[in-house]
């Protein structure tokens, strides 16, 4: 087994909240939180010898599963943040991560846990924890308020909507980047219910969307829970749940 140097057992990151990453009400997008999320994860494989060129030019590249976070208080434009992340260990076919994010002085506005899976960039098979050549760093499993990251059950659902996959929708593995989800998830719902904050978001991205892919929306919101589910051929594309706080 080769081995990669990884003393660090978490990873930081600092950035400054742009104003254009915020919504109208000058809250940090839910997506823009799962880029953060995504971001450093990929910024602490880097510095672990396991860069998305390196992971690529070796038959595999890492693809986020699943990912649930909980909102104690939204960020604004110009708040100086510090995210972090960490390795939680394995679920099945999944990758762990612990993932926070903070203001400079402290502050906790962000917590989550995600899920990675290794799959072959070519075949899009999945690589099993246990057949990754290298080993992985110290784990580390924190209390954390976000919810499993479990199925998203829902019945009763009704269409909402279609969305067809754009250009400017694909990342560098030529699908659908995962943040642009979380768009589509709070484009469905009401303004007056998009008005309220969230308290804990999950999203699971079950399979591909790409260029020219037509994503059929169903959902099932109320005012305190929205569930959104996007379909292409009938065949699931995305899961997200979002619970409202208590007014």
């Amino acid at each position: 087994m080769s081995e990669i140097i990884t003393n660090i057992s978490e990873t930081f990151d600092r950035k400054r909240v742009y104003f254009y990453e915020c919504d109208y009400k000058n809250r940090l997008k839910l997506s823009e939180m799962l880029k953060i999320s995504a971001e450093i994860a990929g910024y602490d494989y880097t510095k672990k010898g396991l860069s998305h060129e390196f992971l690529w030019d070796n038959g595999m590249v890492f693809l986020v599963s699943r990912v649930s976070f909980h909102i104690f208080e939204y960020p604004k434009s110009q708040t100086e943040l510090v995210s972090s992340t960490w390795e939680k260990g394995k679920k099945g076919a999944m990758f762990l991560r612990g993932f926070e994010i903070r203001g400079v002085d402290g502050k906790k506005y962000v917590e989550g846990t995600a899920g990675w899976v290794l799959v072959n960039p070519e075949t899009r098979h999945i690589i099993k924890p246990k057949n990754f050549p290298y080993k992985m760093p110290q784990i580390m499993d924190r209390e954390c308020s976000a919810l499993d990251i479990g199925k998203i059950f829902c019945d009763n659902l009704r269409f909402l909507g279609k969305r067809e996959v754009r250009l400017s929708d694909l990342d560098g593995n030529g699908h659908v980047y995962n943040g642009n989800y979380a768009d589509m998830t709070v484009d469905v719902i009401s303004q007056q219910l998009y008005e309220q904050d969230v308290e804990n978001f999950r999203i699971n991205f079950i399979s591909e969307a790409v260029l020219g892919d037509v994503i059929e929306i169903y959902g099932n919101i109320d005012n305190k829970k929205s569930i959104v589910i996007g379909k292409i051929c009938d065949k699931i594309c995305f899961e997200s749940e979002i619970i409202f706080k208590s007014n």
